[in-house]
This record gives structure tokens, C-alpha cells and sequence, in this order.
């Protein structure tokens, strides 16, 4: 007996109707529908914690404690299912799950330091490997359709490097007059998919969720939707709610403004389409820049 079947036997989930979606199945019973994903991580004392912040907002499994393979959940039949409308509304939650768990941690100049030297390895690595790639291209006679849109937006590359370095450095120097650091509850997942409207609202997919500094929320959420949604408008909303010191907002806007590294290969089609999602991430990146940071309007507008 596999342990799906396994699943069914022991919670009577005879199911007239079986679907699929990504990786979960939903069954349909005689009077309700329910997901079932495969476990990967035991969520008891998340979930725990967050019902003692008095946070509603956390999709939890029927089967939460026990020793399962695999976790139940009920199904949700979402209302709202405009993506603009969405992230609105899951702005709001995630302020709110950052507002009712945040605390304040002695600051570490070792943990500190750690950061600021993986933020500067990264960029000098890239600003290397960026050199090199255009090296490489200004050596060939005919560029590629994606070489030559490269090479169109190559000071992108370059100014979002400086500006990260610009920016970290200046953040190691005000961090260490702090004494003490914010913390929060991080999702740590955070996309439009992963969260659900229906009678209530809920965040899904708790798996990655850490205590860590509260920038990496939006950086992840800014990283996964660029393409579709004004993060203007939605880090002015999130910001409203839980504003970001000043010291976090330095390190949040040296991180988005890190290159993502851009591997040219595969065929024509792939390797121009990847360079074109490259190209959009980064005039995405300094759009957002030049509207939320005045040291970013001051240096370069």
C-alpha cells in the first residue's frame, strides 16, 4: 500500500473526482472538495507560533501534528481571482504578518559583517563576469540578435552595480551605530499564487518561512511578479503599514539592485528571450529605484 492510499484508507477520502494541478490533487467527497500535497517539512510550532501572534492567516493542514506523508488541506474556492486585485489585498496580510511577529535582536557585528561581505563578493564577482562576457562580444565580428541587445543595455548592468555597491557600503557604515536589529516572521515564498481569497483570505505554502531581517519579503514577492504587476504601487501600500527603517531600506535596495547572472546559452530563441527578460528585470529595477530612492533621483536623474 502506497502511502497515498495509505492517505485515503485512514481519513475515508473516497473521492468522486480526481484532479490535478502542479503538485497537488484535489479530491472531490459528497460534500467537500480537499487538496493533498506531499509533506516536506513539519509545520506544528510555525503554525503554533503564528496562531499565538493572533495571525488568521496561515492556510493550516487538516492533518496539522500528525505523522503523514502527506497533508490535507480544505479546499478554498477563491472570489477574487484578478491578480492586481490580489496583490493588493496581499500586501495588507504580509504587513500584518510582519507587524504581529517582528521583534528586536542585540545586533551582531559577525552577522553584520557577513552580510556586507556576501553582498560585496556577489557584485565584484558579477562586475567581473559581466566584463568578461562583453569582452567576449566586442571581440566577434557579427553579434547575435541576443548579443546585440546585451551589449544595447549593458550600462544597466554597470550602474545597478554601483549602485549596490554604493549602497552596502553606506549600510555597513550606519549598521554598526545600531544596537539593535528587527526581526519578523519571513514567508519567505512569496507569490501571487500562494495566496488565496475566498470567505477568508490565506497565505499557502509555508515551507521556506525563517525569522530573518523583514526585507526579504517583498524582495522575493519583487523578484517572482516584476513582469505583471506596478511594485510601485504595492511596496507604497506595504510600506504604509510596515514602514522599513532606514537602515533596512539601504540594505533592501542594495540587494534588488544586484544583477541576477545571465547565462547565455541554449538556442537562438531561448538565449534572445532570456537576455529579454533580463534586460526587463533590470529597467524594472531602476524604474522602482528612481521613484522609491531620492540617493538613487540625486545620482543619476
Amino acid at each position: 500500500m502506497t502511502n497515498f492510499t495509505k492517505l485515503i484508507e485512514e481519513y475515508q477520502l473516497y473521492a468522486k473526482r480526481y484532479d490535478c494541478k502542479k503538485k497537488i490533487k484535489i479530491l472531490t467527497l459528497d460534500q467537500e472538495q480537499v487538496v493533498i500535497k506531499e509533506k516536506r517539512k513539519n509545520n506544528t510550532e510555525l503554525f503554533s507560533y503564528l496562531d499565538s501572534k493572533d495571525f488568521k492567516y496561515a492556510l493550516k493542514p487538516i492533518n496539522l501534528g500528525r505523522d503523514d506523508a502527506y497533508e490535507i488541506y480544505p479546499f478554498v474556492l477563491e472570489k477574487v481571482k484578478i491578480k492586481e486585485e490580489k496583490a493588493v489585498d496581499m500586501m495588507y496580510v504580509l504587513s500584518l504578518l510582519h507587524n504581529k511577529t517582528s521583534f528586536y535582536k542585540e545586533l551582531v557585528l559577525d552577522d553584520v559583517k557577513a552580510i556586507y561581505e556576501n553582498v560585496s563578493a556577489q557584485i565584484e564577482y558579477l562586475y567581473y563576469y559581466y566584463h568578461d562576457l562583453q569582452d567576449m562580444i566586442e571581440k566577434k565580428v557579427y553579434m547575435a540578435p541576443d548579443e546585440y541587445l546585451f551589449m544595447r543595455n549593458i550600462t544597466m548592468v554597470y550602474r545597478c552595480l554601483d549602485y549596490s555597491k554604493n549602497r552596502i557600503n553606506q549600510w555597513y557604515q550606519q549598521i554598526k551605530d545600531v544596537k539593535s536589529i528587527r526581526y519578523v516572521m519571513l514567508h519567505s515564498h512569496l507569490e501571487v499564487d500562494h495566496f488565496l481569497q475566498g470567505e477568508e483570505v490565506y497565505f499557502i505554502s509555508w515551507d521556506h518561512a525563517r525569522r530573518d531581517i523583514p526585507i526579504y519579503d517583498f524582495l522575493t514577492f519583487f523578484q517572482n511578479e516584476y513582469r505583471e504587476l506596478d511594485m510601485n504601487s504595492l511596496f507604497q501600500i506595504y510600506s504604509h503599514k510596515f514602514p522599513f527603517t532606514q537602515e533596512e531600506k539601504i540594505l533592501f535596495f542594495a540587494y534588488l539592485s544586484i544583477p541576477p547572472k545571465l547565462i547565455m546559452n541554449g538556442n537562438t530563441y531561448n538565449k534572445y528571450s532570456d537576455v529579454y527578460q533580463f534586460v526587463t528585470y533590470l529597467s524594472k529595477v531602476l524604474e522602482f529605484l528612481s521613484k522609491q530612492d531620492q540617493h538613487y533621483q540625486k545620482a543619476y536623474e
